[in-house]
């Protein structure tokens, strides 16, 4: 007996959409109910944006707006801080992929019936439910200190931009985890971290020699598209889509290097 006798043996019909569209939404829940059992992912990254926002903008800059740089700097503060709520569960999403990859994980995965492509949605997915957990986090303490400007509309758009902008972040984070060990990820993932919050200018004055260099940060981009798209003029120095082009670059290349990596070697 062989394939000959049974001309259709080995042709699989592709599953139905609804079958792998529930598919998706099972793997990613799953990602997100392990990313929030694991108090080392979820804990960090729910607690650190909320206690240094608190700390930073609004104990020790509360009187910032008395400068010269007015009440605005409240607002500037507020998105920089988001930004680092948003971008923290991106990036470090590699960590869990890593980790994966050492245990062959996602080999086994692939020998599943699981859809092309859904460990990665999952993990995108599941690095946005946790930033919009922590951002609302963030949003809800500076509502309450009453330190922002801007309107609840204003608020709400820029909560939409950001939790969306968890994406380019999330793909730099499956690059970093398709090429390093489970071992390297964290120390790696500190090293794009680190200096792309603190030299892309959303919560220190720069140096002038190192001011033109922000627009080389995605974390710059994103708040920049945010002050926009809620038409706060003050502090922003791009146009949205600039920004926005340079985060879909980001997204594309990282995204594109990490998909690559996981379907030639896992």
């Amino acid at each position: 007996m062989n394939t000959l006798d049974f001309p259709d043996a080995g042709i699989r019909e592709p599953l139905p959409f609804g079958r792998t569209l529930r598919a998706y939404l099972t793997e990613a829940k799953f990602e997100m109910l392990g990313a929030l059992r694991t108090p080392g992912f979820s804990i960090p990254f729910l607690a650190v944006p909320l206690a240094v926002y608190l700390f930073f903008g609004i104990v020790i800059a509360g009187n910032a707006g008395n400068g010269k740089l007015g009440p605005g700097i409240a607002n500037y503060l507020f998105t920089g801080f988001s930004v680092m709520a948003v971008a923290m569960p991106g990036i470090f999403s590699g960590v869990i992929l890593a980790t994966e990859r050492d245990g062959n994980l996602l080999k086994l995965k692939r020998a599943q019936p699981l859809p092309p492509g859904s460990t990665v949605v999952a993990k995108v997915l599941m690095s946005m439910g946790i930033a919009a957990i922590a951002l609302t986090l963030v949003v809800g303490c500076a509502l309450l200190a009453g330190k922002i400007t801007l309107s609840l509309a204003q608020v709400a758009i820029i909560w939409a931009v950001l939790v969306a902008g968890t994406i380019p972040f999330c793909a730099i984070g499956l690059a970093l985890g398709a090429f390093v060990s489970g071992s390297a990820a964290p120390a790696y993932g500190n090293l794009v971290f680190l200096p792309m919050m603190w030299l892309s200018g959303l919560f220190i004055p720069l140096p002038n020699a190192l001011e033109p260099w922000v627009v080389l940060w995605p974390t710059f981009h994103l708040n920049q598209l945010a002050l926009g798209l809620a038409g706060v003029r003050e502090f922003s120095f791009v146009p949205p889509g600039i920004a926005a082009a340079a985060l879909a670059g980001v997204t594309v290349v990282c995204g594109g290097l990490a998909i690559r990596r996981l379907a030639r070697v896992g």
